[in-house]
């Protein structure tokens, strides 16, 4: 009578599962889940403003403040179509107002300020996607925010870089638009942020 050894098949069955794990976990902790140094870029219509007095009167809130939050701890929001194409992608920042010059708004509160830039997962791994070349608000770095809100209470910075003003001059990735730094010297000149402790 012959008597065949169960054990054998069962310990490369389960040697092949372990080394399925090992591999599968590899692949999810140093390719899908990793963050790849590409930006996609994508275009956007927004209004034009020509002065800072149009962006200011535009705007519902107008604040100056920070955010302590590093880009990949904040919240990343993709919609996307059933086809599985990107329908609209923003990130939701916290935002440590340190005075509001515009808008009911108390000084030292935190509000959800929407940024045109998010993250887009690929196979491959995970990509910044923005709109209009838009560079996040960077961790620290002080701002000049003009905000408008949306139906469901955030607020979403005007026309992407056009309302998003470093006045520290710690971001080393702010615009350089033309557009831009015409309304930051008038921003400069108009004394709007005299009266803010700028660190």
């Amino acid at each position: 009578m012959k008597t065949y050894n169960i054990r054998k098949p069962f310990h490369m069955f389960l040697t092949i599962l372990l080394l399925f794990f090992v591999f599968a976990s590899a692949y999810y902790f140093f390719i899908y889940n990793s963050v790849k140094s590409t930006v996609i870029n994508t275009a956007a219509v927004y209004p034009d403003y020509e002065t800072e007095e149009a962006l200011f009167n535009e705007a519902d809130l107008v604040v100056v403040g920070s955010t302590d939050q590093s880009f990949e701890n904040r919240e990343h929001i993709n919609v996307s179509y059933p086809t599985g194409a990107i329908q609209d992608f923003y990130t939701k920042t916290d935002f440590s107002v340190k005075q509001a010059l515009k808008g009911d708004v108390p000084n030292d509160s935190i509000i959800e300020v929407g940024e045109p830039i998010g993250y887009v997962q690929t196979l491959t791994g995970k990509s910044k996607i923005t709109r209009d070349e838009y560079t996040e608000l960077q961790h620290s770095s002080e701002y000049l925010l003009y905000l408008k809100q949306n139906s469901e209470g955030l607020y979403f910075i005007i026309a992407a870089e056009l309302g998003k003003y470093n006045i520290d001059n710690t971001d080393l990735n702010e615009s350089q638009n033309e557009k831009q730094q015409q309304i930051k010297q008038e921003i400069i000149k108009s004394n709007i942020l005299d009266n803010i402790d700028i660190q």
